[in-house]
């Protein structure tokens, strides 16, 4: 039953049951945040009908949703074939945003489309776009898990994204003899990805701070509901997932909302090791993309703090809580000089206290002469 045969009804039994009441007392006028529900009483097989028909409807919403996600799914996996043909899709969807839904002519999109001719040969454009699609095809299977135990398969395809995905970065990159870095092969393929990657502009992203040297990086950045292929699907409001990082390059809170938990969850002893892949993995980013004298001066400063909060995870989780406990007083002792010090000896005094034994009571001195 439509939408429209359950308001139908409810006017119906509503103005049933009216009719065999009393006029109503009236009511005081309702406030902004009150719901106005009218005065009248429903039995229980009305209830029941209501409630069924109801389920019919959510059966139905369902469906519609699973079907957008589906046929993206379908969509997006084909274009995976090819560097070719995550362009091609590239393009499709391009047009459809931007100017079949504008009702812009045919005529224009030819125009854009050769004034950005040299940008869709470039090699690094087009493998974000395939690593955007590997990423947005995990997200829809993604939607859908309910239990941790559930997201094994995953968990363990992200793992493998993020690999591919740093790789393909560090290619991107390289260091002079000086110790400088810059883009390889720069402005010699015809234009370049250049700052918006496959999407509309860097934004919506996270992860570490690459400072727009790398332009797959920006791409990568860019969360995948914001992409032409979201924009594209209208896939915005089906992507609802809680615990999960819609950004492919944030290293920090793919592991935080997807990874830390299904561990912590099913495999907790492994937890630390997760930890170690975390921050190698945005050590690596950053590495890939600043100069040596600008890693070196970031690593002072984040590598200690990822430890802390390794540490400090793992104590709250009591996951080899004495160990835990030992490197943190370690991290302390070896970063006086660190901007998290204070706070760092702050929390580890509040900590100790916590731990600390309570102290045996003194003894009771006996009167002189008792026995």
């Amino acid at each position: 039953m439509k939408p429209q045969s359950i308001l139908s009804l409810l006017l119906a039994l509503l103005a049933g049951s009216a009719a065999a009441q009393e006029e109503p007392r009236p009511r005081p006028p309702a406030t902004a945040d009150e719901l106005t529900v009218p005065e009248v009483s429903l039995t229980p097989a009305q209830v029941g009908h209501i409630l069924k028909e109801l389920e019919k409807v959510e059966a139905e919403i369902g469906q519609g949703r699973g079907g957008i996600l589906s046929a993206a799914l379908t969509k997006f996996r084909s274009a995976m074939g090819s560097e070719s043909d995550a362009v091609s899709l590239y393009l499709e969807c391009y047009k459809l945003e931007n100017f079949d839904r504008k009702d812009l002519k045919q005529t224009d999109f030819m125009e854009w489309r050769e004034r950005n001719e040299a940008r869709f040969k470039d090699e690094n454009f087009s493998k974000g776009l395939l690593l955007q699609l590997e990423y947005l095809v995990l997200t829809i299977q993604a939607q859908n898990v309910k239990e941790q135990k559930d997201m094994g398969t995953l968990v363990s395809a992200l793992q493998a994204f993020m690999a591919k995905a740093i790789t393909e970065v560090q290619a991107t990159m390289k260091h002079t003899a000086s110790g400088a870095v810059e883009q390889k092969d720069a402005d010699t393929k015809g234009g370049g990805q250049g700052r918006k990657g496959g999407g509309n502009g860097q934004g919506g992203g996270g992860g570490p701070a690459l400072g727009g040297a790398s332009p797959l990086a920006a791409t990568l950045r860019q969360s995948v509901k914001g992409t032409e292929f979201g924009k594209a699907y209208l896939l915005d409001d089906h992507l609802t997932r809680r615990e999960w990082e819609y950004s492919p390059l944030n290293i920090g809170g793919i592991y935080s909302s997807v990874i830390f938990p299904y561990y912590l969850s099913e495999k907790p002893t492994e937890l630390s090791t997760q930890w170690d892949a975390r921050i190698n993995a945005e050590m690596a980013l950053h590495k890939a993309s600043l100069s040596e004298t600008e890693f070196a001066l970031l690593y002072k400063e984040a590598q200690p703090r990822l430890l802390w909060e390794k540490n400090n995870h793992l104590l709250t989780s009591n996951i080899n809580a004495l160990n835990a406990l030992a490197d943190m007083l370690k991290i302390i002792q070896g970063n006086p000089n660190h901007a998290d010090a204070v706070s760092w000896l702050t929390q580890f005094k509040a900590i100790m206290q916590k731990v600390a034994p309570a102290e045996a009571p003194p003894p009771v001195e006996k009167p002189i002469g008792s026995q």
